[in-house]
């Protein structure tokens, strides 16, 4: 064959590439067609949709419009006190048609008709114009478009408020009736363009009577409108806005064939055309777009993508085409020459023209032509050594039959040793061999058997021939006894199968058990007699596996647990209910854990009013692994009954005590609460004094609670000791500051002794120490009329690590009876009865007293003398605490001391001085710290010649001045070494501490709408911006949206108690982000640690004051830069709005809308020209209405725009959506608690 020929089935392979590539591209058309049409229904549903919603925002502004209108109306409607000045007419300019007068300070302007007339600026009118200034300001800070506001009266008098009053042209279209509306057609009417210089305007007009044609008018630039609606929407056709006269204010005049659409087969054949119902709202939005304009965008893109598609298919097809061209048809036709050459004329394949490219290839068919002959030559010798290997094969295969029966032999000899029986058996019953144990067995030498069946050897053991027939059927192994003479044998049958599964024979074996058998049987009778002893045994028995399975119960058990008689219940979590169970189970998994022997568990059933004593104990075996449970059951109803009923009376008592304590904290709270907001007002001498009764008997009421309480826990034994390291000081002077008051207020004289070496930090219980000194020393005031009470604290030992302190508080009163000391510390007791009724209490101080001293380590005494005193005396065991490390910068010295006569503790932390040395010193003493102690008495004998120098001095030794420090004598040197040790801490007043939190959101929760009120009103009037909540419903999402910095939290409310609504908070909030504050009347420490516990950060009993909350909110409020801006001035916004709340709400309800709308422009800026637009509309509407915070934000933002031309980081710009989002929630909250 010629390879210039034609290769045939090229031709066949052409045609069908052809077909190939006219296919996909006439699909690809229809496709292209079909996509096109889809195109232009989605465009048609996009503009539809962005035509209505362009359509729903014109109707919102025009609504917020109306809501203005109608607030203008309200407020012109409330008269004000005014006076007005005489020289407000010298500035009226009068002209031929009309007169003009501009108020001063942006005041508006009034322009009228004709010639102006004193009598027509009456009081009245003035009051007018001043009542609707404000209302016009608010409207055009709400209103973006709005350019101008009037009000228009029948006679032609004007009042005019307007963004821009440069221009006088805008007065004479208002004064020659342009912008009036037809009011024939509504109340609220839309009037005609006005066109006049390059401004085009339409008005908004409300009339106000049906008598006259007085209205009001809000003037608004279309032009504004018309960019305001294209930023809000993305439309690219032309729009008309039209009023209820069908006249155009607004957009383009569109003409177009409105019979053609009407009749069109597709909605956008004739152009798009959105027409608004008429007469349905003043303004109408209408929108038109041509159908070139609609569909050449999705023409373009449908072309683009056919062009694409059509030019990816050739290409593909090309290349195709191409490379198998080149890869298979060229060298298959050069191939098939070839081939045919060599076939026919195997000579002339030497001499084939081969192009070049192809000739490796070529030379490698060469080499395979020439190679058919070496290989047929190999297959020869291959054939000859095949033979060979045949033969060693076979040699090997000899020498393996060998070894099998080498091995075979060795399987006799083990079988042979096995004493178990052990035959071998053909499929049709014969025996193939068995071991010597079988010979003996059944009497017959192997050689007898083999190729025997059963039958034929023996006429016994048809238990064999039963068991295999068994098998047979079963295919599978079969075992079974059975007893021959006086033994008892265990037999199996095994089938044998071969490589493809199929039954060829059978294995049995034999084995004496008779010594088993005989143990077993030994060992169910034991069995059954303990089952016997078990089942009738007094006491519930039941004994379980490891994991939970019943081995045994007697009738007693069953009888106990309620069960059947005949129940075969096998799970040991069936028999008691799931929270019995769950402590079983713990006390079983603890039992195992541990590897105790006994262990006593309680159950009570429910339902039967029956209490159940388990005792469980765990048997090992010999390896010490558990085996299984053993439970006695016992009823110890009849114990627990008798112990129930003692229990009760203290419960009834435990919770009497909290009910009353929570029902009488509520009101005390109240009437505190009200009490501390009275005292800031104006009161008369007279009011004062009522007042300061009024809180001095709750308080005295809140005292006898605390003792109640006080004493309950006491008595309940609940009482703990609160470890903690405290300043000596503190403690004593404390209570001189308690004590010394009410010594004074009966002319006692009251003396405080503390041994200076007492240490100045001890770790114990503080308050427990201060209550019973207080209480002591209370007691001690009550009861003594004249003369002295004083408190001595003496060091009876002093270790390295402890003290022991003899603590004494005695009086020179009345003294106590012998007869009565018995009885001193019983509960409700005050010694003689005749003094109950001139002293107040109810007699549990000194129990309370005997009970946290015996708490803390020690038993209190008393030695009293009738008509001479009493001394009540303990003594204490205290560990010293870890004093600090006193570091101070400045030299200390002493004056006048003896280093022998200080304490241990202040040994070594001043250098003495004289006298001589503090008075000639000039330099030394510089920026340094003078200690002068009681014993020196000085008296103010001098001064310090430093004005740098400190002086620590006792009270009353020197005058006050800012570098004199002056100390409890009493408690001089622990006082000293503590005011050193903390030398860089400070105080701050509560005033200081108010001021912190001014200016915070915080949200209050109470279900007590008194208790509400009161809280609110007490953080309002220390600057705090507070939103009130009854419930604690949805607690989550008001957080979300308010986002305040702290909250006060009521704990018993009803559906979602403090704790539920605190968990709630937590799963989003932690508790540094969201500090929550307890407030509720239970004091005790059971609910503080429950508090605690659930993620509130503190905890306020009831009643609180000012003080109390204000130190608690800055103690626990997250510090941010949020905080430093008060969040909203509430008096300032209703001083703007003329002290008028109904009108604030209303501003504030439009503010929120309009808190919307800036959400929407914020999320849609890009450019920082428009985001500083914004920013500064929002920064003068925040501030406005004295949203502080929110302005802030805004004028940040502000200053930031000015710098920036495209938005890359919203960073801040997320912070102004919160702020908004923020303030929106507030104000709705606000509204909903008013």
């Amino acid at each position: 064959m010629d390879a210039t020929k034609e290769f045939l089935p090229l031709k066949s392979y052409r045609k069908g590439i052809l077909v190939a590539v006219i296919i996909p591209i006439l699909l690809v058309l229809i496709l292209a067609y079909h996509l096109y049409q889809i195109k232009l229904e989605r465009q048609y549903e996009v503009r539809q949709g962005q035509y209505k919603y362009v359509s729903q925002q014109l109707k919102q502004e025009f609504y917020a419009a109306h809501v203005v209108l109608d607030s203008i109306a309200v407020n012109l409607a409330q008269p004000i006190s005014f006076q007005k000045p005489p020289e407000w007419l010298e500035d009226i300019e009068q002209h031929p048609e009309h007169y003009y007068h501009a108020l001063p300070n942006n005041g508006g302007e009034i322009v009228g008709r004709g010639q102006v007339n004193e009598a027509l600026f009456a009081t009245k009118r003035w009051q007018t114009v001043l009542s609707l200034n404000t209302a016009f300001d608010a409207a055009l800070a709400l209103q973006g478009g709005l350019y101008a506001v009037a009000y228009i009266e029948d006679d032609g008098f004007a009042f005019i408020k307007r963004r821009d009053a440069s221009s006088s042209h805008f007065i004479s279209q208002i004064v020659q009736g342009q912008f009036e509306p037809d009011f024939s057609l509504g109340n609220i009417v839309v009037g005609p363009p006005v066109e006049f210089f390059d401004k085009r305007m339409f008005a908004l007009g409300k009339k106000l009577s049906t008598l006259d044609n007085t209205h009001i008018l809000m003037i608004y630039d279309s032009n504004i409108i018309d960019r305001w609606l294209q930023n809000i929407g993305s439309l690219d056709g032309t729009m008309e806005f039209k009023n209820q006269s069908d006249e155009i204010i607004a957009g383009e005049r569109y003409d177009y064939d409105s019979a053609g659409v009407a009749n069109s087969a597709a909605p956008w054949q004739y152009g798009l055309h959105f027409i608004a119902e008429p007469a349905k709202e003043p303004i109408s939005l209408n929108y038109h777009e041509s159908y070139e304009q609609f569909a050449a965008p999705l023409q373009r893109e449908v072309l683009l993508e056919v062009a694409l598609l059509l030019f990816f298919i050739l290409f593909t097809f090309t290349t195709i085409v191409w490379l198998s061209g080149q890869i298979f048809v060229k060298p298959l036709k050069h191939f098939v020459n070839y081939l045919s050459l060599q076939e026919h004329t195997p000579q002339a394949t030497l001499d084939y023209p081969i192009p070049a490219e192809w000739q490796p290839w070529f030379i490698q068919i060469k080499q395979v032509v020439e190679q058919k002959s070496r290989l047929m030559h190999a297959l020869k010798q291959h054939n000859r050594e095949l033979d060979d290997e045949i033969k060693r094969k076979q040699q090997a295969l000899k020498q393996s039959f060998e070894a099998k029966e080498r091995q075979a032999a060795l399987l006799n000899a083990v079988l042979d040793s096995v004493p178990d029986i052990i035959y071998f058996k053909n499929i049709d019953g014969s025996f193939i061999g068995c071991n010597r144990a079988f010979e003996t067995f059944l009497g017959v030498d192997k050689s007898e058997l083999v190729a025997k069946t059963q039958p034929e050897v023996t006429s016994g053991l048809t238990i064999l021939l039963e068991q295999e027939a068994q098998m047979e059927s079963l295919q599978e192994q079969v075992a079974t006894n059975f007893v021959l003479g006086a033994q008892t044998y265990f037999l199996t049958i095994t089938p044998l199968k071969s490589e493809t599964g199929k039954l060829i024979g059978c294995l049995g074996v034999a084995r004496d058990i008779t010594a088993a058998q005989e143990a077993y049987n030994a060992l169910r009778d034991s069995e059954e007699n303990f089952r016997a002893a078990t089942e009738f045994a007094p006491n519930g028995v039941i004994l379980a596996a490891i994991g939970g399975k019943i081995l045994e119960m007697n009738k007693a058990a069953k009888r106990y647990l309620s069960l059947d008689k005949n129940t075969g219940e096998k799970q040991l979590a069936r028999l008691f209910d799931e929270q019995n169970w769950q402590e079983l189970e713990q006390v079983l998994a603890g039992l195992l854990q541990q590897q105790k022997k006994v262990v006593e568990h309680t159950i009570s059933q429910s339902g039967k009013h029956r209490w159940l004593q388990l005792s469980i104990s765990l048997v090992w075996d010999k390896d010490k692994r558990p085996k299984y449970y053993v439970i006695h059951i016992q009823n110890i109803t009849g114990l627990l009954l008798a112990k129930q009923d003692a229990e009760r009376a203290t419960l009834a008592k435990s919770r009497f005590i909290a009910n009353i304590s929570h029902e009488i904290r509520t009101p005390i709270n109240a009437i505190l609460g009200l009490a501390d907001m009275i005292k800031s007002e104006t009161l008369t001498r007279l009011q004062s004094k009522k007042l300061q009764q009024l809180s001095g008997a709750a308080n005295e009421l809140l005292t006898m609670l605390n003792s109640i309480l006080e004493f309950a826990k006491v008595e309940s034994h609940q009482g703990t000791i609160q470890y903690e390291t405290f300043q000596t000081c503190h403690v004593f002077t404390t209570i001189d500051s308690l004590i010394r008051p009410l010594c004074l207020q009966k002319e006692l004289e009251f003396e405080l002794s503390i041994d200076p070496q007492v240490w100045p930090y001890l770790y114990s219980d503080e308050d427990k120490i201060k209550q019973i000194l207080v209480n002591l020393l209370g007691n001690a005031v009550k009861y003594t009329n004249q003369g002295k009470v004083g408190l001595k604290v003496s060091v009876k030992a002093d270790r390295a690590a402890k003290q022991t302190l003899k603590f004494a508080v005695w009086d020179t009163g009345v003294g106590i009876k012998p007869q009565e000391v018995e009885h001193l510390f019983d509960a409700f007791t005050q010694g003689d009865e005749s003094f109950t009724r001139r002293h107040e209490g109810i007699g549990l101080g000194l129990a309370i007293v005997k009970q946290e001293v015996a708490l803390l380590g020690g038993d209190i005494a008393v030695d009293s003398t009738p008509n001479q005193g009493s001394c009540f005396f303990f003594e204490l065991m205290l560990d010293k605490g870890a004093c600090p490390v006193v570091d101070s910068h400045k030299e200390v010295y002493c004056l006048a001391c003896d280093e022998h006569s200080l304490p241990n503790y202040f040994v070594g932390l001043v250098e003495p001085l004289s006298i001589e040395q503090l008075q000639h010193s000039n330099t030394q003493l510089d920026k340094s710290i003078v200690v002068i102690p009681p014993e020196a008495a000085v008296n103010g004998r001098f001064s310090l010649p430093s004005k740098d120098a400190l002086l620590l001095h006792c009270e009353g030794e020197f005058p006050e001045q800012s570098n004199h420090i002056a100390l409890n004598q009493s408690v001089f040197y622990q006082s000293a070494y503590t005011w050193l040790a903390e030398f860089a801490h400070m105080t701050q007043t509560v005033d200081s501490v108010c001021m912190q939190v001014a200016g915070a959101l915080c949200l209050v929760v109470d279900d007590n709408s008194l208790n509400l009120d009161i809280t609110e009103n007490m953080l309002k009037q220390n600057g705090i911006s507070t939103v009130g909540l009854q419930s604690a419903e949805e607690i989550q999402k008001i957080c979300s949206q308010l986002q305040p910095d702290i909250i006060l939290m009521d704990i018993h409310m009803p559906i979602i108690d403090g704790y539920q609504a605190t968990a709630q908070i937590r799963e989003m909030w932690s508790e540094a982000q969201l500090p929550i504050i307890a407030l509720t009347a239970n004091a005790s420490k059971e609910e503080r640690a429950k508090a605690a516990a659930v993620g509130m950060n503190d905890y306020l009993v009831k009643p609180i004051n000012s003080a109390q909350a204000c130190k608690a909110l800055a103690e626990n409020i997250c510090k941010s830069d949020s905080i430093e801006d008060a969040f909203f001035d509430y008096e300032f916004a209703l001083s703007q709005m003329m002290q008028n709340e109904t009108f604030l709400q209303t501003m504030l309800d439009k503010f929120a809308k309009l808190c919307h709308d800036y959400l929407e422009q914020v999320s849609r800026i890009e450019q920082g020209s428009e985001l500083f637009e914004l920013a500064h509309g929002i920064k003068g509407a925040a501030a406005g209405l004295g949203f502080k915070r929110l302005a802030k934000a805004a004028k940040d933002l502000e200053t930031q725009s000015k710098t920036i031309t495209t938005i890359t980081n919203r960073t801040d710009l997320s912070r102004l959506e919160n702020t908004l989002l923020q303030v929106v929630s507030f104000i709705e909250l606000r509204k909903v608690a008013s």
